[in-house]
């Protein structure tokens, strides 16, 4: 289980960050930190590892997972088109501990841009990435390392712990699919 098990400075080292990328790349599963909580993620680009995630978690599938991007303009990407009203929303509150709700077609999706620089680095090599936080649904999501679940720890492919506490609080969650801004959750911001 060490070998898995990187702090964020070892995880920056050379080495190790070409074998997290490449991991994630290949549809690893990944847990890490971001601005507010730990957060299990994997690539969009592989459903099989998004459905990993709900297993691992024991989460209900009608919960959608968020997506974490690397900047705001990596949001056109995911959906397309993105009105000029949203788009400074983004703006405003990215990176940060804000996700948005939006349209994608007929769908909605949830996007957010980490204000964690470990987090962004990782993202902007491996692209946008399906995240939760990283514990057991129902559960409380962990900030602190040790609060990580041993079976979640166990089911990842890589684990990057940071050694100061985050936030502690998920992100504030707005949904501005309809044009108009509705708040889903209040938390970090």
């Amino acid at each position: 289980m060490k070998d898995k098990v990187f702090t964020v400075r070892d995880a920056l080292k050379k080495q190790n960050f070409k074998r997290i990328i490449e991991t994630v790349k290949s549809g690893g599963i990944i847990v890490f930190p971001t601005d507010t909580l730990y957060g299990i993620g994997a690539s969009i680009k592989h459903k099989k590892s998004i459905e990993r995630i709900y297993r691992i978690k024991k989460r209900p599938r009608k919960k959608p997972i968020a997506i974490l991007l690397s900047s705001w303009r990596q949001a056109s990407h995911i959906v397309g088109r993105v009105h000029q009203r949203i788009r400074m929303l983004m703006k405003e509150y990215w990176p940060g501990a804000v996700t948005l709700i939006v349209a994608s077609g007929t769908k909605k999706v949830g996007l957010r841009v980490p204000n964690h620089k470990f987090a962004l680095k990782l993202i902007s090599e491996t692209g946008p990435l399906a995240t939760t936080s990283a514990n057991t649904s129902g559960k409380s999501p962990p900030y602190k390392k040790n609060q990580i679940e041993k079976r979640i720890i166990e089911e990842a492919d890589i684990v990057i712990v940071d050694e100061k506490p985050l936030k502690g609080f998920p992100s504030t969650v707005l949904d501005v699919s309809s044009g108009e801004v509705e708040i889903i959750r209040e938390g970090s911001m």
